[in-house]
């Protein structure tokens, strides 16, 4: 294995999946789910730092001439459309694949948000403001949002992107590195799946099909930020995606008596992920063979 590669995975992961697993047994998370934890959803997030943690070690580990160019110029002029793309697709994308989940299962879908009601009315927020709010957070997740998720996005996508695509795309087809991407994003989430982030802890097939679940999402995903990184020559594009992902993608499950499920409401379930897919599948087809 090429050394780059071998220190960007051994970091990234490495660096991860002990981070997790000491945190997930201090703050019960291994049990109780990532949710249940403050100190460990503040965890899960520093730990988007990591990839780009292994980018640069794998970079500091290579002679000058082998080492791989992050791509960290945001190179907006030419790239607009990328940018705007980037930026909203992601809520189009999220409000289809919500209204495909909730036209296949309609016995889930709570056109009063009652677990938001009862929260709000918990919290003594009148619950004649609750249109203003959900509207009002859907605004900031489309607006705001994205703006926000971009800089610990970033840390990621310098890691999958900058440095773990290209390292790939010299050893087999742009379609294919895209592919292998995808899939090596998913399987680090899993032990953060295993901790039911994302879906839950109460499926069939805790934890298998939560990750293989992910592994989709993040497959799918990675083909259009893969698309996004090799045509603008920027990493940037693709941590503003990522960001604006992040921000919209549980908007559904405000709607949905199940909450989160395998399947959707979130984008990344294997129903209200479709058009998502769809989209993948196109840009997939843009790069090279």
């Amino acid at each position: 294995m090429d050394k780059r590669l071998a220190v960007f995975l051994g970091v990234t992961f490495g660096l991860s999946w002990t981070t997790w697993a000491i945190a997930s047994i201090i703050t019960g998370a291994a049990t109780q789910g990532v949710s249940a934890s403050m100190p460990m959803v503040v965890i899960v997030a520093v730990s988007m730092f990591f990839p780009l943690v292994g980018a640069f070690a794998a970079n500091a580990a290579a002679p000058m001439e082998q080492r791989i160019d992050l791509c960290l110029r945001p190179r907006i002029k030419g790239n607009g459309r990328l940018y705007a793309s980037a930026w909203l697709l992601p809520a189009v994308l999220t409000f289809i694949g919500g209204a495909l989940f909730f036209l296949v299962f309609p016995q889930l879908f709570d056109r009063d948000a009652t677990q938001l009601r009862s929260a709000l009315e918990a919290s003594g927020v009148p619950a004649d403001q609750l249109g203003l709010i959900v509207m009002g957070q859907l605004l900031a997740a489309i607006t705001v949002g994205p703006l926000i998720n971009t800089i610990p996005s970033l840390g990621e996508e310098v890691g999958w992107r900058g440095m773990l695509l290209p390292l790939l795309c010299e050893r087999m087809s742009e379609r294919r590195a895209a592919i292998v991407s995808g899939i090596i994003w998913g399987l680090w989430h899993a032990p953060i799946i295993a901790m039911g982030h994302n879906y839950g802890m109460s499926y069939p097939g805790f934890p298998v099909t939560g990750i293989l679940t992910m592994v989709v999402a993040c497959t799918s995903i990675g083909c259009l930020v893969s698309w996004l990184r090799l045509r603008s020559g920027s990493v940037w594009p693709c941590a503003v995606a990522h960001g604006a992902i992040n921000a919209i993608t549980n908007a559904g499950v405000l709607f949905s008596t199940a909450g989160a499920t395998l399947y959707g409401p979130s984008a990344l379930g294997l129903v209200a992920g479709i058009p998502t897919m769809l989209l993948a599948v196109y840009c997939w087809r843009q790069l090279a063979e």
